[in-house]
């Protein structure tokens, strides 16, 4: 099984919702004052700097042209990962910011896997 996390805002040219890192490094770069929430924020972003590899494929292919598309999934298997991508969703939501959980045990196509996710290409029953 693989679950994703989702934050509302502008979606990828596949119509794909953004991941929640993207959202948490704006509200730390736009911060007004740091909260007890937004410093929270901040160790989980530096605990996945430290310890999260960044894929190194996120392209597909399309009509001829290639775009970073690829979906990322955590692994279930991967506690420690998933411990902490949910207290960054928590930190999110206390931020007034909405985060979605998703399951599968299809990600689709995968483009790069490692021992905590993998990057899957966009399959039409994933999109928005």
């Amino acid at each position: 099984m693989y679950v994703r996390f989702t934050t509302p805002g502008v979606v990828t040219r596949a119509s794909v919702a953004p991941c929640p890192f993207n959202t948490a490094y704006d509200l730390w770069r736009e911060r007004d004052e740091d909260t007890p929430s937004l410093l929270a924020l901040r160790r989980e972003l530096d605990w996945f700097e430290e310890w999260l590899p960044v894929p190194r494929r996120f392209t597909v292919v399309a009509k001829g042209r290639r775009w970073s598309d690829g979906i990322c999934w955590f692994r279930d298997d991967a506690r420690e990962m998933l411990a902490h991508a949910h207290a960054l969703a928590v930190l999110l939501e206390e931020c007034g910011v909405p985060v979605q959980r998703q399951w599968t045990r299809d990600p689709g196509q995968l483009l790069y896997r490692d021992r905590w996710q993998v990057v899957a290409k966009p399959e039409p029953r994933q999109l928005h």
